[in-house]
């Protein structure tokens, strides 16, 4: 096992990566090292780009890049992409965009777009001196992170609110506040943990020269600063509507009544039933991984 360890992999070459992994885990297999290069691209400049984009790159990984037609939403018409080597997604989301076509296809809607993140700390003061200097606090904290704010305020965004809780079941001493984000059309995660990375920085200066506090009070402790991944807040609502009437006569079957009321069911299931519920969500998300991966949109 010793011989396998390396320190320094990130600084060898692409090539001096290869070389290695094939003498310490694949037997000097040249088939194995002609599987990696073969998914390289020709043009060197490209594939330069695309090893940038992460760490210790040894070959690219191809999947396929597909169609799915026939999708009207919001009344204009769309072909989505979809990269996923599971064809019976691409199938059911195209089956899915010509049976709703003739009935009015989709309705999207953006409901709110709102980011989490959280500076986790301990702090020496109780409670209810924390919800006395709290008003204050939350203003030097958006004062000493303007230089950060500023263009995505300028574009609509920033920070929304500041909230603070504790937490004792954690621990005696923790403390944690919320941080709402408008970060506008982007994802936002940079600018979100530099905004509660300097949190972190002016809720320390505060405790140690806040004149303030108490001697007892100045023991302030950062734990994390970082964004959440669950914003509960963060909803787009998409929808299909039509009549029984208008359902019956475009797609011309018989018992529509029945199909819908199964329709409704199922979903009524999905609502009461873990196991069912989690099957329709994992259904749902295979389509939009596919479409995520399809558009970079990760």
């Amino acid at each position: 096992m010793q011989n396998k360890q390396i320190s320094g992999f990130s600084r060898l070459s692409k090539q001096q990566k290869v070389d290695w992994l094939l003498r310490h885990f694949l037997n000097d297999d040249p088939q194995a090292a002609a599987d990696l290069k073969k998914f390289w691209l020709a043009n060197t400049e490209l594939q330069q780009v695309l090893d940038s984009f992460s760490e210790n790159t040894i070959s690219n990984f191809v999947m396929p890049f597909g169609i799915a037609p026939n999708f009207l939403i919001n009344g204009k018409m769309y072909a989505i992409p979809m990269v996923i080597e599971e064809s019976s997604v691409v199938a059911a989301a195209s089956s899915a965009a010509k049976f709703w076509l003739p009935l009015g296809g989709f309705r999207s809607e953006v409901i709110d777009t709102v980011k989490l993140g959280q500076l986790h700390f301990r702090w020496s003061g109780s409670p209810e001196r924390w919800a006395a200097l709290f008003p204050a606090i939350s203003r030097q904290l958006r004062l000493e992170s303007t230089h950060l704010t500023a263009n995505m305020e300028k574009r609509g965004g920033g920070i929304r609110q500041i909230e603070w809780f504790r937490k004792p079941e954690i621990d005696p001493d923790y403390y944690q506040i919320l941080v709402s984000f408008e970060t506008c059309d982007s994802m936002g995660a940079n600018f979100i943990n530099s905004v509660l990375e300097q949190f972190g920085l002016t809720l320390k200066q505060w405790a140690a020269e806040s004149e303030s506090l108490t001697e007892d009070e100045r023991q302030l402790e950062i734990i994390m600063a970082i964004l959440s991944n669950y914003t509960p807040n963060c909803v787009v609502r998409t929808s299909v509507h039509c009549t029984l009437a208008d359902m019956e006569r475009v797609l011309k079957v018989d018992r529509v009544r029945h199909f819908a009321n199964k329709f409704a069911t199922a979903v009524n299931i999905a609502v009461h039933d873990p196991y069912r519920a989690v099957t329709h969500n994992k259904g749902i998300f295979n389509g939009i991984d596919a479409g995520v991966l399809a558009t970079a949109s990760i």
